[in-house]
């Protein structure tokens, strides 16, 4: 499913119909369902954005919808960063995601030590993430 329809125009690296240049991926790494039945997925792959890669960016979260086909990207991580781990408090009205910077500098820059980090992700309304 995950491909560069940017890169090749057919075969299993071009991906599928559903791929386009807003929501290219590779190396998906994790994968949680929620409760309403969404697919997010999260990638810790090649992020130098060139040749076959070109395109993609950092690694992120995308959710799809498994009804529709449907992939949007949701969060992207910083420059070297793997997104990895989710999980949502008892009210799913906040969802947790881990940020793990296993060579990028984040979050003091060049000199700086790499740290892991959880993101914590809220709708302003209030209202249910996942």
């Amino acid at each position: 499913m995950a491909g560069n329809p940017t890169v090749y125009t057919d075969g299993l690296y071009a991906g599928t119909a559903n791929i386009n240049a807003g929501n290219l991926f590779n190396s998906p790494d994790g994968m949680q369902i929620d409760s309403t039945g969404l697919i997010w997925i999260q990638t810790e792959g090649n992020d130098d954005n060139e040749d076959d890669f070109l395109g993609m960016g950092n690694n992120q979260m995308l959710a799809g919808d498994p009804v529709t086909g449907e992939i949007r990207r949701f969060l992207t991580g910083p420059k070297g960063s793997e997104v990895t781990g989710l999980t949502w408090s008892a009210d799913h009205r906040t969802m947790f995601v881990g940020i793990q910077h296993l060579a990028a500098p984040f979050p003091d820059g060049e000199g700086s030590l790499p740290r892991s980090a959880i993101v914590t992700v809220k709708r302003r309304d209030n209202a249910l993430v996942g």
